[in-house]
């Protein structure tokens, strides 16, 4: 018996990319405008972040469809094979909640072994990436006991467990509005023109991690924050997402490599999930550093 990754599409990992490594994504439900759409289905990030600022409303989200999601461990366990279903945070999204829930309405409830990612974006794109990795570290064809497919979800959790998310966005408006920030950031950051610099705790919860003056300068910073806190970076691969500033990505890429040496760099998009909470021009850096307290 295998072990097969389940996330969902909040995880942005670049579609040829999960199909490459047999990680399953779900899509999760965009609407806009009264439409619904499905992540990487029948919306993408391309013409999302075109039509954006065209959109009447702000778009919304919301947690996987209980039948999809069902369909998606039901297809792993009908092969024979356990599952690992690595979920959106649940300090921003019912997603884990609703995974544990279907979990139990599932045929074998007991070979389905969910976790809460605590994070969003590629980063956690990155935590299912790093369960691969493990998962084929640990004999990914084999049978796998009870005993190591525990030693395999502890050593993903403590994957989780070091991930750090900062990343910086244009404007906190949209996080405000859909309650991941409170008002009180969202109005000095207006009122000054500071570009925030935000981070996900450990609960898994977005917070302001500080403010500068403009977009180089948060791009700066990002890296700063990064070359300090990052832990054995030559083992590492790191992650950036951005949201319609391809520019801004590469030029983070070049300066990671300038100062630090690292295993590898993934660029991802921010898909139209994420993307609906933080808008075009987000820049988000993920790498591992000291568990998180």
């Amino acid at each position: 018996m295998a072990i097969r990754i389940v996330v969902d599409s909040s995880s942005d990992i670049p579609q040829e990319l999960s199909a490459q490594l047999g990680i399953v994504t779900v899509p999760m439900p965009v609407y806009i405008d009264g439409n619904s759409y499905q992540e990487g289905v029948d919306l993408f990030p391309k013409e999302f972040y075109a039509q954006f600022k065209n959109y009447k409303d702000l778009p919304k989200t919301s947690q996987p469809n209980l039948n999809v999601l069902k369909e998606a461990y039901e297809k792993v366990l009908a092969e024979g094979d356990e599952v690992i279903g690595i979920h959106l945070s649940s300090g921003l999204s019912s997603t884990y909640q609703t995974a544990l829930m279907v979990r139990d309405m599932c045929s074998e409830p007991q070979k389905i072994h969910v976790i809460d990612s605590l994070g969003a974006s590629f980063g956690f794109g990155l935590q299912a990436i790093l369960g691969h990795e493990i998962l084929k570290e640990s004999g990914e064809n084999r049978d796998f006991s009870s005993e190591s497919r525990d030693e395999v979800i502890n050593k993903i959790t403590a994957v989780r467990d070091r991930m750090r998310y900062i990343f910086t966005i244009d404007t906190l408006e949209y996080l405000v509005k859909g309650g991941r920030v409170s008002k009180t950031a969202g109005f000095v950051a207006g009122l000054l023109d500071l570009k925030p610099i935000l981070h996900i705790n450990p609960q898994g919860e977005i917070d302001v991690f500080g403010k500068v003056r403009s977009k180089k300068a948060a791009l700066r910073k990002l890296l700063d924050i990064m070359e300090q806190e990052i832990v054995d970076g030559e083992g590492q691969t790191i992650g950036i997402s951005h949201s319609n500033s391809p520019t801004e990505a590469a030029y983070l890429a070049e300066e990671i490599k300038k100062r630090i040496k690292v295993k590898d760099i993934i660029v991802s998009e921010i898909g139209c999930v994420i993307g609906s909470h933080v808008g075009p021009g987000t820049i988000a850096l993920f790498y591992q550093g000291q568990p998180k307290r």
